[in-house]
């Protein structure tokens, strides 16, 4: 009589899963998804913050909820020093105590995959304890503790070459680049006059999509923006995505008189975003730093003309200069002339 072949069980940690929808989650998702069509069962573990409805990303896989103060992270975006680092210090520790207690009753995985660095904190901790295989996921650069970190890891999946040599200056073997992609039956190409008149746009779409945190530099694509409207009059500059500066970010438009001028539309869902991008006339993505932004790949797929910050260095090295408008996300002058270039380029 045969046995019967028990499944793989992976703990995919995403502590922000329910709370953000960033690259880090869509990445977990497209991924939990991949693993699950190869036949292994998915349980995601994820942050939910106190007295709120958790807003997963996809709800087909098994998720477990931890304790999260995830409204010190919003704050620590909007603070100075050093009550940014003291409310960043006590949102990470509660959370890695959280998830390391939630492990301690529930550890009934083959393997714990980890993307964020309480997430791996705790399953490290785990791990001396049962034994548990770990992978870990690394969506920006280490910092000195999670290198030290590490040492105790399977295996260590950066989303870039360039994130990956900075493993490898510290001699690791196990290091093994996975960037993220994306699913080009669901982000293609679409009629755009369709897509305005549905989304009620009209004139030329500037497309910005991420969360509104300081790292993607949307003060200055506002004040680029006001620059552009002198001489492209029917501009419209939409900002889809939800973050700490939202307000902030409000009322700089109407300093700039630009209200009428600049949506924010706020967070869309993965179903939704196909026609925004194919809305778009251009794609903008001026951040200070991106380890490896899928938004840019997802305009690409929808055949959007792309300007975007020097600083996503990974991006630029996979995809190509030569198909990209580049920009110095503190040029505010440049973003204006790039944006402007990629508007009125019939390439």
């Amino acid at each position: 009589m045969m046995r019967k072949m028990t499944q793989t069980k992976i703990g995919m940690a995403s502590a922000y899963y329910a709370l953000m929808k960033g690259g880090g989650e869509l990445y977990t998702f497209h991924l939990s998804n991949a693993l699950a069509e190869r036949g292994y069962d998915i349980t995601i573990i994820c942050g939910k913050q106190p007295f709120k409805r958790p807003a997963p990303l996809s709800d087909q896989f098994k998720i477990e909820y931890i304790s999260q103060l995830y409204f010190l992270r919003e704050w620590a975006n909007k603070m100075r020093q050093p009550l940014t680092y003291g409310a960043s210090l006590v949102h990470y520790y509660h959370y890695a105590i959280s998830c390391q207690n939630h492990f301690l009753k529930n550890h009934n995985f083959d393997v714990i995959h980890t993307h964020d660095p309480a997430s791996l904190h705790a399953a490290i901790k785990i791990k001396k304890k049962y034994h548990i295989p770990i992978v870990a996921s690394f969506h920006g650069h280490p910092s000195l503790r999670q290198i030290n970190d590490v040492d105790n890891v399977d295996a260590i999946l950066p989303v870039s070459r360039e994130i990956k040599s900075t493993f490898e200056k510290y001699s690791f073997k196990n290091v093994y680049d996975v960037p993220g992609g994306v699913d080009l039956s669901h982000f293609q190409p679409l009629n755009k006059d369709k897509c305005k008149e549905q989304l009620g746009l009209n004139g030329r779409i500037i497309l910005f999509v991420g969360r509104l945190v300081s790292v993607k530099n949307v003060s200055n694509l506002l004040y680029a923006f006001k620059k552009l409207q002198l001489s492209v009059k029917d501009s419209t500059l939409l900002i889809v995505g939800d973050g700490a500066l939202k307000l902030d970010l409000i009322s700089l438009a109407k300093r700039l008189s630009l209200e009428q001028n600049v949506i924010f539309k706020g967070a869309i869902s993965y179903e939704n975003l196909p026609m925004y991008y194919n809305a778009a006339d251009v794609f903008i993505l001026p951040s200070k730093y991106e380890s490896y932004p899928l938004v840019a790949l997802e305009a690409a797929a929808c055949n959007v003309p792309i300007v975007i910050s020097s600083n996503a260095k990974a991006f630029l090295e996979d995809f190509g200069k030569d198909g990209v408008f580049i920009i110095d996300p503190g040029d505010i002058e440049k973003i204006s002339d790039n944006i402007k270039d990629a508007l009125l380029n019939k390439e």
